[in-house]
């Protein structure tokens, strides 16, 4: 906005409301015609009911006489400020008091002091001075507004968008890792399952959502790096020689190296890297102990035994939930963590039940 220049008139969008406050009728009426053109102006000759006004906080500029009855302009301009304190104060006084003026401006905040007689120019002046800094204010207050609504959308926006990454990654990573349950034939669908299970668990131990999601992808993802693992290792009927159980060991590494740049799932990362981790630091890859394991690797390690026990398998049949909470609970404060232990034992059957049966729907459904 280009600034005033001496003697240019300013036009607000709409009129400013004024209030001009002096017990001499005179001054009243050749105020009026002084500013008739310029502002939407009152006038009152009664200080007590200047002040009345003022405190409905409607006036954008108020001009007050320094020495009236009742009220002084001084007073007069302070309930003006307590009002609105954008209110524009201007003091008039009879006498060049520079006294009144300092007092003035340290107690109200006046924004012009003009003294009587005042000078018809001056006076337009110090309006017009006025009505820019009230029009810069309400372009401002547009502009506020219109930031305020484009930052409401430009939110919305990315609210939008991290709904549909979200989705897009839940659907991208559940397909990844389908492929790996049906390249492992005997743990099909369980990638899904351990992750809606880890989810449900994290949700039991009071996490936030934003971690419960970090873990539900990461459990969805514990398995990812066996990619790197040869089919020779990962599909052998027999059991693994120990130099086979060396580089099957290293899924949780690779795993750890696939997700690298992968920013956007969090600490997922941590649960890929520390699942095989135990509590009594007998895990690998790192021999973490206790609570250096990660909160969701943890969660994990529980969710991970209850799905092998309970899951059928082509050497025997899935075992009951409470033969797989007895079997737990033996390994709590050796492989598990007994406070995760604890918060999975009060999750209700029939939530893990329900898991289990929506998991082998989508399956059969061909959703998975």
């Amino acid at each position: 906005m280009q600034a005033a220049l001496p003697n240019q008139r300013i036009a607000p969008r709409t009129p400013v409301r004024a209030l001009y406050v002096d017990d001499e009728e005179l001054l009243l009426r050749t105020m009026a015609r002084a500013l008739s053109s310029r502002v939407q102006l009152e006038t009152v000759s009664s200080s007590a009911e200047a002040v009345a006004r003022v405190r409905s906080g409607v006036y954008q500029l108020v001009i007050a006489d320094l020495v009236m009855p009742q009220y002084t302009g001084i007073e007069v301009l302070r309930a003006a400020r307590e009002a609105n304190p954008d209110t524009i104060r201007v003091l008039i006084s009879a006498g060049r008091d520079f006294e009144t003026a300092v007092a003035a401006v340290n107690g109200v905040g006046i924004y012009r002091y003009l003294t009587k007689p005042w000078d018809t120019q001056q006076l337009h002046e110090a309006v017009d001075s006025a009505l820019a800094l009230i029009e810069m204010r309400a372009e401002n207050e547009l502009l506020k507004r219109d930031l305020h609504a484009r930052n409401g959308a430009l939110e919305e926006l990315n609210r939008m968008l991290d709904r549909q990454v979200a989705e897009r990654t839940t659907s991208l990573l559940q397909g990844l890792t389908s492929a790996l349950d049906l390249r492992d034939t005997e743990t099909q669908s369980h990638s899904r399952r351990v992750a809606l299970y880890a989810r449900r668990l994290a949700e039991e131990l009071g996490l936030g959502p934003t971690e419960c999601l970090e873990i539900e992808r990461g459990a969805l993802l514990h398995d990812i790096g066996k990619i790197g693992v040869s089919d020779t290792i990962l599909l052998k009927p027999a059991k693994l020689t120990e130099e086979e159980w060396v580089e099957m060991r290293k899924h949780a590494t690779y795993g750890a190296q696939i997700l690298e740049k992968l920013h956007f799932l969090g600490r997922a990362r941590e649960v890929v890297t520390q699942h095989h981790e135990r509590w009594n630091g007998g895990g690998y890859p790192r021999g973490l102990r206790g609570e250096e394991i990660y909160i969701g690797a943890r969660i994990f390690a529980v969710i991970d035994a209850y799905d092998a026990i309970t899951s059928d398998r082509p050497y025997r049949k899935g075992r009951p939930y409470a033969v797989a909470l007895e079997e737990i609970r033996k390994y709590q404060d050796v492989q598990f963590d007994a406070r995760v232990v604890d918060a999975f034992a009060k999750i209700p059957v029939a939530d893990l039940d329900a898991i289990r049966d929506r998991c082998e729907h989508d399956e059969s459904s061909g959703l998975d």
